[in-house]
């Protein structure tokens, strides 16, 4: 894939491909998404509630709604780890998931 600067909506995105890859700090968690509608389809929000603001460092928090059989999580030295959020602004418990290595 280029490497993409500017607005996004520049690009094309049939040039972008299916799949999205991303690791924590440290390399040790790898995520991969694989759909063919993951620059098309609509499916992400902006949470502004306190903990998201929290985790994300900034003023706002980015999400993606993704599929579970579209995602695969490859944690090679099992350093993936999970906090149950039950202080969540919309009153639902929130999954938040780290590597208890890096924090990312």
């Amino acid at each position: 894939m280029p490497t993409l600067t500017g607005d996004p909506k520049q690009h094309d995105p049939a040039t972008l491909g299916g799949t999205l890859t991303g690791s924590c700090l440290c390399g040790s968690i790898q995520v991969t998404i694989k759909d063919d509608e993951l620059w098309s389809k609509r499916r992400g929000h902006l949470c502004h509630c306190a903990n998201c603001r929290k985790v994300s460092g900034s003023y706002v928090a980015s999400n993606l709604n993704i599929e579970e059989d579209k995602t695969s999580i490859d944690d090679k030295q099992g350093t993936l780890k999970v906090f149950a959020d039950h202080e969540t602004g919309s009153g639902k418990p929130v999954d938040r998931y780290f590597c208890s290595n890096c924090g990312w």
